[in-house]
């Protein structure tokens, strides 16, 4: 283990670090190894901040943060023979996830984009109304085929 590189190494948090302490350390680490926003070579870029984000979405589940922290135990005492492949068993995929209730809650953002689009398609409806009003157009609830 003393080798290894463990999720932890990576995000440079210690293995009791809450969940708020992980996410500035991957916010701090992202900002340095975007591939937008760093001076390192894209290739190797990429590489360290899917590692990065790897560790996160691993550390950050607590279910997954169970599991690695169970194999991370199992393997320092020696009971997992061939624990080069440890770091990368966890990897779970966010678009595959069907576990009902798994979702996270929405942002401020993206509630607001919501408001705003109910009030579009609201005031969209009554101009509409507004517009047919206007104009005469009277609108019809029975079709004329049913009225013959």
């Amino acid at each position: 283990m003393k080798g290894e590189i463990t999720y932890y190494k990576i995000l440079g948090v210690n293995e009791n670090a809450s969940n708020n302490e992980l996410r500035k350390a991957f916010c701090k680490l992202s900002i340095e190894l975007h591939p937008d926003t760093t001076s390192l070579e894209l290739e190797e870029a990429k590489n360290k901040f899917q590692k990065v984000l790897e560790a996160y979405e691993n550390l950050n589940n607590s279910n997954l943060r169970k599991i690695y922290d169970e194999k991370l135990r199992l393997n320092s005492k020696n009971l997992i023979k061939d624990h080069r492949n440890v770091p990368n068993t966890l990897v779970m995929d966010s678009h595959n996830q069907k576990v009902i209730g798994n979702r996270r809650p929405f942002s401020n953002g993206e509630m607001f984009s919501l408001f705003l689009l109910i009030i579009i398609i609201f005031i969209s409806l009554l101009f509409a109304i507004l517009i047919a009003f206007f104009t005469g157009k009277e609108i019809e609830s029975i079709p004329t085929w049913l009225l013959r």
